[in-house]
């Protein structure tokens, strides 16, 4: 129970540090890049750093671990996509359905089991998203598709997390995951689809987005993976990520809570402890045993 909870902490961490996102990308729009070159940076300055820095961790191919980077680029690209055609709370509304699809392709393939805690827990979590959202809920048919594609592709990158990214080789998987991301607008990029940042402050920006909001919560994330090993258990936790994103935006942009932003906390936050929960009742038996 112990190394679960770690784990837990660990998963929560990184969706905290991904929550970030929005404030950096601000700064980085602000300052002259479009959607394109602010995900391509995102990926890539991590990417270039752990090349050079960590030659020995990251020399050594791992396909698996830079595929499910690929989807996770995927999913970055259909997020990013989805904004040009359907309002930001529909989009994200969208992209939360991915714990869903977690859940089903595990009961699909038995490795999941349906129970009323578990379907209580995936129903808080997603309408406390709900509740966060301004409610404006407009778009067109492509746009959902694309929403839907970035919780599909995302769904994806955690169920194929535990398997091909060895527990005990974090700092690699994070490093090729983050390359394969980086490899999804490379080309794009390189054609000059890309819009970079115009100044040193949008330059500084891109950095933090790339080290503070990518590469420590992916390392989070995958160290977090690969304790709890548990895909549908890591998709209600990251569900704290949209909750922590209006709580940066309160405390760092001054911008105002609602009664429906703190309900939605306090829903999310209680299926997170729903599953803590829920482990410790299994736990219970062999305990006493």
């Amino acid at each position: 129970m112990k190394h679960y909870l770690q784990g837990a902490l660990l998963i929560l961490l990184a969706a905290l540090g991904f929550s970030l996102q929005p404030i950096f990308a601000r700064e980085v729009y602000a300052d002259g890049a479009n959607a394109l070159g602010l995900v391509w940076l995102r990926f890539l300055i991590p990417s270039l750093l752990l090349l050079l820095l960590l030659p020995r961790q990251t020399g050594r191919l791992r396909a698996g671990p830079g595929v499910l980077g690929i989807f996770n680029g995927f999913a970055s690209l259909c997020y990013f996509l989805a904004l040009q055609h359907i309002s930001v709370s529909l989009t994200v509304m969208l992209l939360s359905l991915y714990p869903l699809f977690v859940f089903l392709q595990g009961w699909i393939r038995r490795k999941e089991q349906l129970s009323a805690l578990k379907l209580l827990a995936l129903g808080g979590a997603l309408f406390g998203i709900y509740c966060t959202l301004d409610g404006n809920f407009s778009g067109s048919a492509a746009g959902m598709l694309f929403g839907l594609g970035a919780a599909l592709f995302y769904s994806a990158y955690l169920v194929g997390a535990p398997r091909f990214m060895p527990p005990g080789d974090a700092l690699g998987s994070s490093a090729w995951t983050l390359i394969g991301g980086a490899a999804v607008f490379s080309i794009p990029a390189i054609l000059g689809y890309a819009e970079l940042p115009q100044s040193y402050q949008g330059w500084s920006a891109s950095l933090a987005l790339g080290i503070v909001s990518t590469f420590i919560p992916f390392l989070l994330l995958i160290k977090g993976i690969g304790i709890i090993r548990r895909q549908f258990d890591v998709a209600i936790y990251s569900t704290v990520e949209p909750i922590a994103s209006v709580f940066w935006a309160w405390l760092l942009l001054q911008e105002t809570l609602s009664g429906n932003n703190l309900l939605g906390g306090v829903l999310v936050i209680g299926a997170a402890l729903l599953m803590v929960w829920s482990q410790l009742r299994q736990a219970s038996p062999a305990t006493s045993e």
